[in-house]
């Protein structure tokens, strides 16, 4: 069996004022595998350090506790101690008897059972504690980051930046993810594309970064530092290397074209007449409609509440333009939606001067009322809820905009009343 030896650290008044460590020295002396047991003002220190070596050597033991404070500080300290006495240095154990123990009870008695029980844990630990040998691994230093956003480019950027390759995978086609999406950034409103846009670029000309967009990682084995990564480099259909993104292969695609491989209705085919002519009328009132594309968009997202796929292919191929031009404004700006929304769209504001005034509050008592969360409609479709960063008018917060009506200075219980008269109006 193990020969164990434990020393109690007094650790100035920090432990011993709290900890009778005369009475746990002499618990542990009687506790089956401790061979020594001593206690000492300062463990730490130099003096404590060579009383710990000199006592391996004398006592012939095999295990060292040290019960003093939090391992994070000193465990590297005492493993290095017994290492140069001889010892494995994973064969010490460090007790935590300041934190754990004298600096949360206030009753010396208490404390002191406490701090045996710990070392009697920390002894029966030890007894099935084996040599342990680091050992040298050859490492790839090379990192893959997976997912372009915000903080995926930023993670890249930063270990290519301190000279190690980074692979870089994204699922879309482009990277930027979802702040490229959004209009401002709080909390100083500047434009996401003004902070993504040089960041974006640098991933693109960085000489130690790997851009692999429009590709998924399928299969990830091996250990840290020896990864062996399996990535789905997804078809382009085109030559990477020459296409300048100008979105006419679409039009002229074999494949989509083929009558006989996509069936598919004709956007006229699959819309309804009156659709087809309000749509016409919105188109007539520009002249330049390549040029008026958002003005358009605005029309029809006026006109829908949205913008329906349909609506946009039918835009598409009015202006004769690529619907992924059509596409690159519908998702650009967060005033469009693709997706229903409801009769009323209510929109919070969470700007600062809004939020500091109680708009959290109203949101959560807005969801309770309509059993929806941002960016969800009511099952009836009379009402779709949103967030909004600011909306100029700050005096007036907490501030709520349902459809085109501003109501200002909302507080809760102005909420239930406020929905009520539109539901009176529907």
């Amino acid at each position: 069996m193990k020969r164990i030896g434990v020393f109690v650290c007094h650790c100035g008044i920090n432990i011993a004022g709290a900890i009778n460590t005369k009475k746990v020295v002499e618990e542990i002396k009687k506790y089956p595998g401790v061979a020594y047991a001593t206690d000492y003002i300062y463990v730490c220190s130099d003096p404590g350090q060579n009383l710990i070596k000199e006592r391996i050597k004398e006592e012939k033991l095999d295990a060292v506790i040290v019960a003093a404070c939090s391992p994070s500080l000193h465990e590297q300290t005492f493993r290095n101690t017994v290492a140069l006495a001889g010892l494995n240095p994973y064969q010490m154990e460090s007790a935590n008897i300041r934190e754990q123990v004298s600096w949360v009870h206030p009753d010396k008695e208490v404390a002191t059972q406490k701090a045996i029980q710990i070392i009697k844990s920390l002894v029966e630990k030890i007894i099935l504690n084996e040599d342990l040998t680091p050992f040298s691994i050859p490492v790839t230093r090379r990192a893959m980051v997976i997912g372009g956003g915000i903080s995926g480019i930023q993670t890249a950027l930063d270990i290519a930046n301190s000279g190690y390759e980074v692979i870089l995978v994204e699922k879309e086609p482009s990277i930027g993810g979802h702040m490229i999406q959004l209009s401002e950034t709080f909390p100083t409103l500047d434009c996401s594309q003004c902070i993504m846009t040089p960041k974006m670029v640098e991933v693109n000309q960085h000489p130690n970064i790997k851009l692999l967009a429009h590709s998924e990682v399928e299969e990830v084995s091996g250990y840290i530092g020896n990864f062996k990564i399996k990535v789905r480099k997804k078809a382009r259909f085109v030559d990477e290397e020459k296409c300048t993104a100008c979105g006419d292969c679409w039009n002229s695609c074999p494949v989509r074209n083929h009558p006989q491989i996509l069936e598919i209705p004709s956007v006229r085919e699959r819309m309804k007449k009156e659709d087809i002519l309000k749509l016409d009328s919105i188109l007539d009132r520009y002249k330049d409609g390549r040029g008026e594309l958002i003005t358009i968009l605005q029309d029809i997202n006026e006109e829908y509440n949205w913008l329906p796929q349909d609506a946009l292919t039918y835009v598409a191929e009015r202006l004769e333009i690529p619907i992924s031009q059509v596409y690159e404004i519908a998702t650009f700006f967060t005033a469009f939606s693709l997706e229903p929304r409801g009769r009323y769209l209510i929109k919070i504001c969470m700007g600062t001067a809004c939020f500091v005034r109680g708009a959290p509050r109203i949101l959560s008592e807005i969801e309770r009322k309509l059993g929806i969360r941002p960016g969800e409609t009511t099952p009836d479709g009379m009402f779709t809820l949103e967030t909004v960063n600011c909306l100029g008018a700050c005096a007036l917060g907490p501030l709520m905009v349902v459809g085109k009506d501003y109501h200002g200075r909302m507080d809760m219980a102005k909420v239930s009343p406020t929905i009520k008269i539109y539901e009176r109006e529907a």
